[in-house]
């Protein structure tokens, strides 16, 4: 019996001591996505190639019958689904990439925040536009329920509130 408490606090203080060095990041490397995060890239990028194959059905079942969009020019203004799906199939064929994204879940609904980057069109420059979709679970299956997007413009005026990360002392943990 002595030998086993002998064992067992040695294995405590052995297993604190690798925890120990473990808990400390290292600071090298990419920080890994989360399940959320990979699941919703995947979602985007399909609504994205829907966008870039002008797949009207494809997309009629990623948005919702309500869904509507949101956009800073006009921000009192949505724009109902059945509008977006015609004004998507009049978009030319983009390359596009999301990226930055953070999953907020919300039981059976997730709000999903990224930078969407369109590639050049028509003579115009490549564009970038700040995201937030919320995607509502239907039966089995996730449907983007409204969208909020807004131009990013270098040198644009700062968000009441927000903190340059530069400037930032803690660092959220994805």
């Amino acid at each position: 019996m002595k030998r086993f408490l002998i064992f067992l606090g040695l294995s405590a203080v052995l297993g604190s001591a690798l925890a120990a060095g473990q808990a400390a990041p290292s600071g090298r490397g990419a920080p890994v996505p989360t399940r959320n995060v990979v699941t919703f890239t995947k979602l985007e990028n399909e609504w994205n190639d829907a966008l870039r194959r002008h797949d009207a059905e494809a997309l009629a079942r990623i948005v919702s019958e309500d869904f509507e969009i949101r956009s800073a020019a006009a921000p009192g203004v949505p724009t109902a689904r059945d509008e977006a799906l015609r004004a998507w199939a009049q978009l030319p064929a983009l390359q596009s990439s999301v990226g930055q994204m953070a999953v907020h879940e919300y039981g059976e609904l997730m709000v999903v925040s990224f930078v969407w980057k369109l590639g050049e069109a028509d003579g115009r420059a490549p564009q970038s536009f700040f995201v937030v979709d919320t995607w509502k679970r239907a039966g089995n299956e996730w449907k983007a329920a409204v969208r909020y997007a807004a131009p990013i413009v270098d040198g644009g005026a700062a968000v009441p509130g927000a903190v340059p990360p530069s400037a930032q002392s803690l660092r959220k943990k994805m």
